[in-house]
């Protein structure tokens, strides 16, 4: 026999899943007008880190790969 306590509490949890997905994807609609902006802000920290980590490695003593 299940606990009614316990499928009370699964109902509380569905709810609020479903209003926890609704607002993630409220957030990530809201973020679309600039994802052009947030893939080259992205992308230029991405080839930034690289960059000075292929001149550390230099530093280092590896030889920089053409």
């Amino acid at each position: 026999m299940r606990d009614p306590s316990r499928a009370a509490g699964h109902r509380l949890l569905d709810v609020y899943n479903w209003d926890l997905q609704n607002a993630i994807s409220a957030f990530v609609d809201s973020l679309r007008p600039g994802a052009e902006h947030q893939h080259e802000l992205y992308m230029s920290v991405l080839y930034a880190f690289v960059d000075m980590q292929s001149h550390l490695l230099t530093l280092l003593g590896y030889p920089p790969v053409p």
